[in-house]
Order: structure tokens, then sequence, then C-alpha cells
């Protein structure tokens, strides 16, 4: 009986091994994705903080005059719209429900907003709590590519200029430190000049830009492309993110799987053990009673 325990711990305990292999396999390679990510963030950065300096600078050569435009003004009318950025896939703890569970805290405020969805995980879990996304795209979190900020950025842009949408919103998680990620909800447009109040007057020592053929058409250009870059900025911080939570997954899971390694190897060793004295306990009986 205690040949076929030994026997089954040794099959539960190769089983356990083989998963750690694949668990360690996926740390390392979360481990590489998002230090690619995390490149990718600091040169999105630049292009970013530079783009909004350059809106900074055409708010401030406007403020007496007070800027005109659609996306500097909330109307007021209709309802709202959300982008939510999750994963593709699971095995990251709760990375996936914690932003939808911000999302629908904060579309709760809305009625009938539409809803954007980035990432499989994020789309499932939609639809199962009875929303259907207007529009979904996958792919986002495992290879974040300009062409599609651009697509989703031409999307909710034009939704914001028809009179259904005022206010557009992206939920997604916050890149802060390679220990700390927050899920985030960012008002996207309409702009207010309150939102750039933090950046640095990069341009205050340069000359004066002469902005041709207008300041409203190159305002509008440059939303455009913001947008764009925000986008694209959400996305590869969503992507660090996720690579963060799912590396964190993959270590608890080795953790564990090293306890029960070493659980089932005491287990082994003392049905063995075991095994060994009942052995010899019966050849010294068998002696004993021979010698009788």
């Amino acid at each position: 009986m205690q040949t076929n325990d030994v026997n089954e711990i040794k099959r539960r305990l190769k089983a356990v091994k083989d998963t750690r292999q694949i668990t360690n396999a996926m740390y390392l390679l979360s481990a590489a994705r998002m230090k690619k990510a995390m490149q990718s963030i600091d040169f999105n950065l630049l292009y970013l903080r530079r783009l909004r300096e350059t809106i900074k600078d055409i708010l401030c050569s406007t403020e007496t005059s007070k800027l005109s435009n659609p996306f500097m003004e909330d109307n007021g009318r209709g309802t709202a719209a959300f982008i939510i950025l999750t994963a593709d896939k699971g095995l990251c703890g709760d990375y996936n429900s914690a932003v939808v569970d911000l999302a629908m805290r904060e579309m709760a405020k809305y009625e009938s907003p539409f809803v954007y969805s980035l990432g499989l995980m994020g789309d499932l879990i939609l639809r199962r709590k009875g929303i259907i996304p207007s529009e979904s795209w996958y792919g986002a979190s495992q290879r974040p590519t300009l062409t599609l900020a651009d697509t989703v950025a031409d999307k909710v842009i034009d939704l914001y200029m028809t009179v259904d949408c005022h206010v557009v919103y992206i939920v997604y998680t916050e890149f802060i430190n390679s220990s700390v990620q927050s899920p985030r909800c960012v008002r996207m447009l309409p702009l207010f000049r309150s939102d750039f109040v933090d950046i640095s007057d990069g341009l205050i020592d340069e000359d004066p830009i002469i902005y041709e053929p207008s300041v409203e058409v190159v305002f509008d250009s440059f939303v455009d492309q913001y947008i764009t870059g925000f986008i694209y900025d959400v996305l590869m911080q969503a992507s660090a993110c996720e690579n963060i939570a799912r590396m964190n997954a993959m270590r608890g899971a080795n953790d564990k799987a090293d306890e029960m390694t070493e659980l089932l190897e005491r287990n082994v060793n003392a049905l063995r053990q075991q095994q060994i004295t009942n052995d010899i306990t019966e050849i010294a009986a068998a002696i004993e009673a021979g010698g009788v």
C-alpha cells in the first residue's frame, strides 16, 4: 500500500515540477516584454511632452482672445464614451477585473454610454455583465501599435464631434513604477486649459512661433496628434502593467510550486523511511521467530 502511495506522490511531484517550468518560462517572457514596453514608454513620453508644450504655447498665445474650439468645449449634450483597455489573456491576477470594475463605476454615472473595448478579456467580462461594446479590438496588449492608436483616436474624435457624445474617457492601468500600477479613468476630451498647467513653458525661451494658416487649424491638427499619441502611450503603459501583473502572478505560482515540491519530497522521504523501518521490523521479527 505504501509503495502505491509513494508512486502517487511521485506522479504529483513530477506534475508540479512540469507546471513550474511553464510558469517560470511565462515569468521570463513577461519580464522581457515588460522591459521592451518600458523603453517605448520613455520614447513616447518625450514626444508627448513636446506636443503638450506646443499646445500650451497655443493656449497661452490665445488666452486673451479666448480660443474657441469644439475640442475645448463641453456642450453637455449626449452621453459619454469610454475606452476600456485590458489584456487579451488571463493569468495576470486581478489586472483585468480591476480595470473593468473601475470602468463600471464610472459608466454608472452616465445613461447609455458608448463603450469601446481594447482587449479580449475585458470584452468577455463586459459581455457577461450585459454590456455590448460598440466596437472591440484585440491584440493591443501584445503588440501596441501607432496604427491602432490612430484608428481608435479617429473613432472617438468622430464620435465626439457628433451631438451624441460630449466627453470621452479612457480606462487603463497606469504605469507608475515597476512596483506600483494603478487603474485610472482619464478624460481625453474635451481639453481644458487646466489640463496643461503642469507642463513647463518649454518654448518660452525660443522665438515666437508663427502658426499657419491659422492658430485654429494648427490646433485642430495638434489635437488629433495629441489624442493618437496619448492613446499610444496608454497602450504601452497598459502593456508594461499587464506583464508586471503576469510576472507577479507567475512568481507567486513558482513560490507555491516550490512549497508544494518541498512538501511532497518530505512526504516521499517519510514514506520511504517508514517502508524501510517496516521491512527491518518484519525481517527482525522473522529472524526472532526462526530462532525460537
